[in-house]
């Protein structure tokens, strides 16, 4: 394959989708508000607003409950220690329930930019011209894919850098220790991630190229948020605990897939099943 080509392709479909605001905005926006805003107003107020009444006794059975029966020892201990309700929480949340946001927002906009990739080209009716130029389906493929996977990747890390910033600036006087910088968070934003962001990309695009419409393309991905809330559900209920252990398998296992999806895009070589679908 000619680096070269898949370079061009990646760079004309990056520059495509920062030209549309129907794109680049609602990527923007997702991390903002689920992996910034949300994670420091939630340990601004929660430090700072004690709990009282039936409110507090309400919570605290759970938390308490989560808290006791939490696999890993060492983090046991330190939310057991913690003197207040509202601290627990804050540290509970920060340290296992935001996971979840991070890689929704990951999944979420390698969807969105993997399913403009041929469906794009489609609705633009450009598709026709890069079949009929001297380059393989191959190169198109991997072209289109290295143009999801830079542009979410970059989204994702700046979310998470700002995010380690602001809240450690909020929660460093109380919990005196810098959060996000241990074997979890970065299994998660080295390994895991990376990982799943071209998992769903490759997934994605092979999906782009048969349907007819971004809508079509994007209403399959959106198949991939399901397994992101049932794993919402359960950090919340406490029947799964993302260790550094379970985040080391998950990424072993994303490795794999991607390596048996880029093995079916090598061979993939029908072009002409790609143009009859931008005529039909």
């Amino acid at each position: 394959m000619n680096k070269n080509i898949i370079a061009a392709v990646a760079q004309k479909d990056i520059k495509n989708t920062f030209s549309s605001k129907k794109i680049w905005v609602p990527m923007i926006i997702l991390p903002l508000f689920l992996c910034i805003l949300l994670p420091a107003i939630f340990a601004y107020v929660g430090l700072n607003t004690e709990l009282i009444g039936e409110s507090s006794k309400d919570l605290e059975k759970p938390i308490n409950a989560i808290i006791k029966n939490f696999p890993n020892e060492e983090l046991r201990n330190t939310l057991s220690a913690l003197p207040t309700l509202g601290y627990k929480s804050v540290y509970f949340f920060l340290n296992f329930m935001i996971i979840p946001f991070f890689l929704m927002t990951a999944i979420i906009n390698s969807m969105v930019t993997s399913s403009n990739s041929f469906a794009g080209e489609k609705e633009r009716n450009t598709l026709e011209t890069l079949l009929f130029a001297p380059i393989t389906v191959s190169e198109l493929f991997f072209g289109k894919v290295i143009a999801s996977f830079i542009p979410t990747i970059a989204i994702t890390f700046a979310a998470f850098l700002l995010n380690a910033v602001i809240v450690n600036l909020i929660t460093y006087r109380i919990f005196d220790e810098i959060l996000f910088m241990n074997s979890t968070w970065l299994l998660l934003m080295f390994w895991v991630i990376p990982a799943l962001v071209i998992f769903n990309i490759v997934l994605n695009v092979l999906v782009s190229a048969r349907v007819k419409s971004f809508q079509e393309a994007q209403q399959f991905g959106g198949i991939m948020v399901l397994p992101v809330v049932g794993l919402i559900i359960s950090q919340v209920s406490g029947l799964f605990f993302l260790s550094p252990l379970t985040l080391f398998l998950i990424g072993v296992g994303l490795l794999v897939a991607n390596g048996i999806l880029l093995k079916i895009i090598t061979k993939f070589n029908q072009r002409n099943t790609l143009f009859e679908s931008q005529i039909h």
